[in-house]
């Protein structure tokens, strides 16, 4: 058992004037199975590229032991795996060959060329090399991502069986109450550490900002009364100071006007008034600096339009298979104009294909059965991956034909930075991709929608303004999705694809 100990450490890149972080100390037990959250574009990937030594920051950082980083970057990926993965990493076979099985995969596997794998198996296998050595420390980043629900659970159970410690980040908080003991939060420039899981944090959270919310509003109120009590101060003394003149007592019946009377008078008000004035700007400063950031989470609009149909789509014993291969079988499911159905199955049974046959774009495609689509519906689509997104934000919207206005608005709701507006969206971070693609499907008119796995790539911030939006409109919706809890809080109907075995 060892320690990470980080002392005063600052970072900011060095194309931004702001910190990304800013004085950190934190003491880490390398025992701790930690969870890294935080905001996308708030440092996640920074924080553990600063651990391993990618990036330099002020301050230091002080731990003995080594870092494994996953995802490993597989240089030659036509080459046999377990080659691929000993170019990168000095191992023995059979020590990946004990990870594997531990994880119950196939170990076989790494006869296979590394680009013939799933991207299943190529997570889990690049997931039990981060665990050969005994004595690093692994620094997990996203190992979710497009994994199907079975898939989780094979990589929880991984985790669970490991005394190691570790850091992983991820979006997926079914999968965080799992597999951490401890929470690291990112909030604004600090990182803040959590006894607990996920859940622990989130309920923590949520009454540190229900009481910070409380008291901020309290301040206000003060610092208005304040306000207003200086600024009828204010207008005495100007009173005072207007009374030393003699055109204010003109209509006075006095056969002498005491002008160093009033004066005298006027100075002593005017003095104590300038006192109680500075105490009071004193109080309202003091106020002010005890008001906590609590970040704010905007709602979203969705430009759903409902359809006069009753039924938008229907299958009825639908088989589906891409040239000689069975995808499904048997998939009979009703979307009607309002509520939202998950599609759900295995990575490989054929949900990405179906959406895709729903919208034409399959030509490769045949089925057996019935798939009946409401002529004429307005349908937008999410897919699960963006390469055909490209341009400038202005020269998207502009392809899309949408409001370039209405489109920066859903994006700032969504926490886009704005230094990134002008980035081509083939340039833009993988987060950033995704809220684009998303900011579009809302902003579009739509009757019906297609998504394909919304929640990944997405921070719970961002996850929960769509589950909100989503409960509150209820649009016409397939949603295709693992992320447990997501399709939890909003499918109203959900369907499991059989698939032959």
């Amino acid at each position: 058992m060892s320690n990470i100990k980080i002392s005063n450490l600052s970072f900011k890149y060095s194309d931004s004037s702001e910190n990304i972080f800013n004085n950190l100390n934190l003491d880490l037990d390398s025992s701790w199975k930690l969870g890294l959250v935080g905001r996308n574009g708030r440092g996640k990937t920074t924080f553990l590229n600063l651990l391993r030594g990618k990036l330099q920051g002020t301050g230091a950082i002080k731990a003995n032991l080594e870092f494994n980083y996953f995802p490993l970057y597989v240089e030659n990926e036509e080459q046999l795996t377990l080659y691929a993965l000993e170019e990168q990493v000095q191992f023995d076979r059979w020590e990946l060959e004990r990870e594997l099985n531990l994880m119950q995969v196939d170990a076989n596997l790494i006869w296979q060329p590394f680009n013939t794998l799933s991207g299943g198996e190529q997570t889990k296998i690049l997931l039990a090399l981060s665990f050969i050595n005994k004595d690093a420390f692994p620094l997990i980043d996203e190992p979710t991502n497009h994994l199907d629900e079975e898939s989780r659970k094979q990589v929880v159970r991984y985790l669970q069986k490991h005394s190691q410690g570790y850091i992983v980040v991820s979006h997926d908080r079914d999968f965080l109450n799992q597999v951490t003991n401890h929470v690291l939060a990112i909030e604004n420039t600090e990182i803040h550490l959590y006894q607990g899981n996920y859940a622990s944090y989130e309920d923590t959270k949520e009454k540190r900002d229900k009481f910070n919310q409380e008291k901020n509003e309290k301040l206000r109120g003060q610092i208005k009364t304040l306000n207003a009590s200086r600024q009828r101060i204010k207008g005495y003394s100007l009173q005072s100071e207007n009374n030393k003149k003699a055109s204010a007592h003109k209509n006075e019946i006095h056969a002498d006007i005491n002008k160093g009377f009033f004066g005298h008078k006027a100075a002593k008000i005017m003095k104590r008034s300038k006192n109680i004035e500075r105490r009071m700007n004193k109080d309202i400063q003091d106020r002010k600096g005890l008001i906590r950031n609590v970040e704010s989470v905007p709602e979203l609009e969705m430009n759903f339009q409902p359809n006069y149909h009753s039924t938008l789509l229907e299958t009825r014993h639908l088989d589906l298979k891409v040239q000689d291969k069975k995808l499904f079988k048997d998939l009979n499911l009703i979307v009607k104009k309002r509520g939202i159905v998950s599609l759900e199955g295995k990575n490989g049974s054929g949900k990405s294909t179906f959406l895709k046959s729903v919208l034409n774009k399959n030509i490769d495609v045949t089925y057996q059965g019935i798939l009946s689509l409401t002529n004429g519906l307005k349908i937008s689509y999410l897919p699960q991956n963006f390469v055909e997104y490209s341009g400038t934000l202005a020269e998207f919207v502009q392809k899309e034909h949408l409001s370039y206005e209405k489109m920066l608005n859903m994006l700032r709701k969504m926490g886009f930075p704005r230094t990134s507006f002008e980035t081509r969206i083939e340039e833009m971070s993988m987060g950033q991709q995704k809220r684009v693609a998303i900011a579009k499907s809302l902003v579009e008119e739509a009757d019906l929608y297609l998504w394909d796995e919304p929640a990944n790539y997405l921070d719970v911030f961002n996850q929960d303004q769509l589950i909100d939006v989503l409960k509150k409109v209820k649009p016409a919706m397939l949603l295709v999705e693992h992320d447990e809890y997501f399709i939890s809080q909003v499918a109203s109907k959900r369907i499991k694809l059989k698939v032959d075995d």
